[in-house]
């Protein structure tokens, strides 16, 4: 069953990619801008503790 949604929720990805390119590469650029700023805090935090 997990097999399944998993094949499932690629589908589903594969999908958006191909029928809307521009709102998908949008979002993961937005995604990988706000895990980046998260990156930057934490070696931040640990610049501080040293």
């Amino acid at each position: 069953m997990q097999r399944v949604l998993g094949l499932l929720a690629l589908a589903l990805v594969l999908f958006w990619i191909i029928d809307s390119p521009a709102t998908a590469a949008a979002t993961v650029t937005s995604i990988l801008t706000i895990l980046a700023g998260f990156a930057e805090s934490i070696v931040d935090f640990f610049r501080a503790l040293f």
